[in-house]
């Protein structure tokens, strides 16, 4: 809380860690007993600028990206920050989470993926859609910010 007034970029990702625990299991297909450590994934949003972690869930091993988004960036607004920017990778692309990020009053920067189009998913979409495409090296700049995100995870 004391860095609300210092951070207002933010960045989101995932990481696994692992756990002091095995799970055991006989693989008919080798015909031996297998192994393998239990992990969790850990999503976060954190300061692009002190790396101060300012939400946290904790999901299943293969939980899929994007429905931890929206309640990341709830939590970091509840709990103070006013956030300007927030920067995710293609796993958080979605209408819902441009939405969610908006609402809070800021910018998200989430490139699209090669598939998407500009039209279909609404005004917010295109405007997004239209600035990556034709501002792309401005866009870049502002999601590269993302990997401190990656830094926080190697720090924790």
């Amino acid at each position: 809380m004391p860095l609300k007034g210092v951070e207002t970029d933010f960045a989101v990702d995932s990481s696994g860690f692992a756990t002091a625990h095995f799970l055991r299991w006989f693989d008919a297909k080798y015909g031996k007993e297998m192994k393998e450590r239990q992990w969790v994934k850990v999503h976060l949003m954190c300061g692009v600028r002190t790396n101060i972690v300012t939400s946290v869930e904790i999901g299943k091993p293969h939980a899929n990206d994007y429905p931890y988004y929206k309640p990341l960036v709830d939590q970091t607004a509840r709990n103070g920050f006013q956030m300007k920017e927030v920067s995710a990778d293609k796993a958080y692309l979605g209408v819902t989470n441009f939405a969610a990020t908006l609402k809070h009053g800021a910018i998200p920067y989430i490139p699209f993926k090669v598939n998407s189009v500009p039209d279909g998913s609404g005004a917010l979409w295109a405007r997004i859609y239209h600035f990556y495409q034709f501002k792309r090296d401005e866009f870049l700049a502002h999601y590269h910010k993302r990997s401190n995100v990656e830094t926080t995870f190697s720090m924790i």
